[in-house]
This record gives structure tokens, sequence and C-alpha cells, in this order.
């Protein structure tokens, strides 16, 4: 993946880039695909769809009830910032790239 293919890909999807973002993106996006392509390599002949239907008659009722505040939901993440949880991993690359 390079930047001139990320920055076509953007364009199809009609999302603007700054220089900034290709630079961060880029090896990005190369991680996304390899690991697409390690999952090619899986074998999976003879292994049926994962599928189950579950009818909407399963479902318990939605029952609005209080929820946690954004406090107390960040208050045990490790990294965080403009108050949201950051998430790292070999999708997004590890903490010190962000």
């Amino acid at each position: 993946m390079d930047k001139q293919t990320l920055l076509h890909i953007a364009q199809l999807s009609r999302i603007s880039l700054t220089d900034e973002e290709l630079e961060k993106f880029t090896p990005q996006m190369q991680t996304i695909l390899d690991s697409a392509k390690e999952l090619q390599k899986i074998d999976t002949k003879g292994v049926n769809p994962m599928k189950r239907h579950v009818p909407f008659s399963a479902l318990r009722d939605d029952i609005p009830s209080n929820s946690l505040t954004q406090e107390e939901v960040l208050r045990n993440a490790k990294y965080k910032e403009n108050g949201y949880v950051k998430i790292y991993g070999k999708i997004f690359g590890a903490i010190e790239e962000s």
C-alpha cells in the first residue's frame, strides 16, 4: 500500500485526507491488508459458514435504565483521548505510533 493508492481509495470514498493523515494511515492500511491476507491462507474446505437465526421473539424487551457516566466508563481505561477510550493492537498500531 502506497500513499497514492490510499489517496485514490480515499477519493473514491469521498474522504479528504491531509498529508499527515496519509502518512499515518498508509502503514495502518497495509497492516489491515496483511491481516486479511493471513486469513485467506486458512483452509476452510468442508467448513460450513456459521450462521444462527435469532427470532425477534427471543429478544428481551428494551427497557431504558440508568447508564454509566462518561467519567465512570473512562475511569479504568489505560489510554484515553478527547473523552474516548483509545484502542490499539495489530490493526491500529502500537501506542507509540499514535
